[in-house]
């Protein structure tokens, strides 16, 4: 049900874009996953609502597990790519420098959270090999779609659901049309404020708390 709500909110994008010209339909990869994420959260947190014993533990587990592969071991790889850039600038690299900015860069996000280290994970991942910090939109596509997400409650508390409905579709319509930033703006959003990224993880500490809570 995750991975069809997953999907279908790429569909409702699409569908968002389709009176656009067909230039105009080009999304940046910052913002491919804005509404596959906000609409997978709905489902994901709907049944969280409903869930009890295991079948709850699994739904937080399962969320929680794609949380951490995309907000820790992406930003591994971002880390991982920018040192690389850096030195390569210097010079070549060897396989052993690859491990060693592997290694480090596993350590700088994960902390003592991994029992054991992957120094060849450059070599086995061909998300290094697609584009340049081809990793780095994940993170950013799920913290915004979590974002706009904790917009949405805050809205469905005030009573306001159906301005941010409107709002929410303006955004999908003008992906291809203007930056992240830009697009951010018009719907009320700074991107460089601390608060609005703080709040997309916040909607992921209070699935850690619950998890803790469920197990504890």
């Amino acid at each position: 049900m995750s991975t069809l709500a997953h999907e279908l909110g790429h569909g409702y994008h699409n569908a968002r874009l389709a009176q656009s010209e067909p230039l105009q339909r080009e999304t940046p990869m910052t913002l491919a996953e804005t509404a596959s994420i906000f609409c997978e959260t709905v489902v994901q947190n709907a049944a969280l609502a409903d869930a009890t014993g295991p079948e709850r533990l699994y739904v937080l587990e399962t969320s929680l597990m794609g949380h951490a592969q995309v907000v820790v071991d992406i930003h591994s790889r971002f880390l991982f790519e920018r040192a690389v850039f850096e030195r390569r600038e210097k010079g070549d690299l060897n396989p052993q420098e690859f491990g060693e900015l592997m290694t480090w860069a596993q350590r700088e996000t994960y902390g003592d959270a991994l029992a054991t280290l992957h120094p060849y994970m450059w070599a086995v991942k061909p998300h290094y090999y697609s584009l340049a910090f081809y990793n780095y939109p994940y993170t950013f596509g799920l913290l915004f779609g979590l974002g706009l997400y904790a917009q949405y409650v805050a809205a469905r508390e005030a009573g306001t659901e159906a301005e941010f409905q409107t709002r929410y579709d303006e955004l999908l319509a003008s992906t291809g049309r203007a930056d992240p930033l830009t697009l951010a703006a018009r719907f009320g959003i700074d991107l460089h404020a601390p608060d609005f990224w703080e709040g997309s993880l916040d909607v992921i500490r209070r699935q850690i708390d619950v998890y803790v809570e469920a197990v504890g």
